[in-house]
């Protein structure tokens, strides 16, 4: 089995050396002297900053190589999500996560050249031996079985085990493929394709994820500040420039916070400009973000008004945070988790993972919020990853049905085993 994964992945690896050297593909390059480690973007599809012609090129490059780019087709997603699978599942490629840089403006992932001697596959002198004695042992099982039944001596089954994430390529699954041939006697070498697929279960999105928020702040249309905050809670404020030094009370401060910085001298000057300097002063003490088990609240300090849109609203027209009163739940983990699931199971349009804030004016799921003074758009990053992993999912499964939906007699068969998280780590566990 090793042996076959090499195959199938041997031009992965000729074509990632080839594409890291070409130097045409912007942010890919080798990320050591010795060239064994290199460097891909890694931006996510559904930041506003993203540039398919760039943080995509590379993957919509092995999309088109490996013949599965459809003519006008445009999901970056799937493009990423099938490179990611490809080099995860090869014993060539091993992804170093400590070199990795995620949390900049232009994040990558950095992935090493697996030297041979550390693949553990079978060398072509151990596979022949291998291949030999199966064939004695076949002949001998033969043998001895001569006084059964001919059904069963003509039936022979093949399984196959794939294990957590089902990192899974086409190729390997066509290998598997019984070989068209006019002669009936080598039809009849694999009459049954039975595909044991152990699936880990997904943990809930209200446990195991590490609470975090992407936070952009736009005046005017324009991006003014980018934040990440790694956390339960985050506050956002603005405080007037001041001559008199903080007070020791005023530094003690128990969230970490963003301030809301003074509009640059890039935004075009007039009567949109002035009000936005006459509304900054009214968002003094601002707005504190919570994230629990339940989902991401938000609890509003300021005098200016706060409006708000997100992908869980059960109520049409406008919803506005009122002040000093009860937190509101911006974002629901539970109504999260049922999208994700059905997006896993079914495909479609991903689950949202975030959330706009709208500073001293009104804002409606209807209107364009690039043209309000102050916009806040608060993206989840560990949202942002459950999304990603369940499209891998989605496509790795995709690739299972097609294949025993295509066996005309039914002589390939699905069987999908759920396992409990529990259940893996204990098995993974030395």
């Amino acid at each position: 089995m090793a042996a076959g994964r090499m195959r199938s992945t041997r031009r992965l690896r000729s074509w990632i050396v080839e594409q890291v050297s070409s130097g045409k593909y912007p942010g890919v390059m080798w990320d050591d002297d010795a060239k064994t480690m290199f460097r891909i973007p890694w931006k996510h599809a559904g930041k506003h900053d993203f540039r398919q012609d760039e943080d995509a090129a590379l993957f919509k490059a092995w999309a088109e190589f490996k013949g599965k780019l459809s003519k006008g087709e445009n999901n970056p997603a799937a493009w990423k999500t099938r490179l990611r699978c490809a080099l995860n599942k090869s014993p060539e490629f091993k992804e170093v996560m400590e070199r990795a840089q995620l949390d900049i403006s232009e994040p990558y992932k950095v992935y090493r050249l697996v030297p041979i001697s550390e693949q553990g596959v079978l060398t072509p002198e151990t596979k022949s031996k291998e291949k030999n004695s199966k064939k004695h042992k076949r002949k001998s099982s033969d043998s001895d079985s001569s006084s059964s039944s001919s059904i069963s001596q003509d039936k022979r089954v093949k399984t196959e085990e794939v294990t957590s994430q089902l990192h899974v390529d086409e190729d390997l699954l066509q290998d598997n493929k019984p070989a068209q041939s006019d002669g009936p006697s080598q039809c009849s070498s694999v009459d049954e394709i039975r595909l044991d697929v152990r699936i880990e279960e997904s943990l809930p999105a209200t446990q195991g994820d590490q609470d975090s928020f992407s936070v952009a702040v736009h005046y005017i249309g324009q991006e003014v500040l980018k934040r990440s905050i790694c956390g339960p809670d985050v506050r956002i404020v603005y405080l007037p420039s001041s001559s008199i030094p903080p007070t020791p009370a005023a530094m003690n401060v128990r969230f970490p916070r963003i301030l809301l910085p003074e509009p640059p001298s890039t935004l075009p000057a007039g009567g949109e400009l002035q009000a936005l300097f006459t509304l900054l002063p009214f968002m003094e003490k601002g707005i504190l973000l919570t994230s629990t088990q339940q989902g991401v609240y938000g609890k509003r300090y300021c005098q200016g008004r706060i409006f708000w849109t997100g992908p869980h609203t059960t109520t049409p027209g406008l919803h506005r945070m009122e002040r000093n009163t009860e937190p509101v739940l911006l974002f629901s983990k539970e109504i999260f988790k049922q999208q994700l699931d059905d997006y896993r199971a079914n495909g479609g349009e991903p689950p949202q993972c975030g959330f706009t804030l709208c500073f001293g004016e009104e804002l409606s799921n209807a209107e364009d919020p690039s043209h309000k003074l102050i916009i806040v758009q608060i993206t989840l990053p560990w949202a942002e990853q459950q999304v990603e992993d369940a499209l891998s999912f989605y496509n790795t499964i995709s690739v299972f049905r097609t294949l025993a939906s295509q066996s005309p007699l039914g002589e390939i068969t699905l069987n999908l085993v759920t396992v409990p998280p529990s259940e893996l780590v204990a098995c993974q566990t030395p």
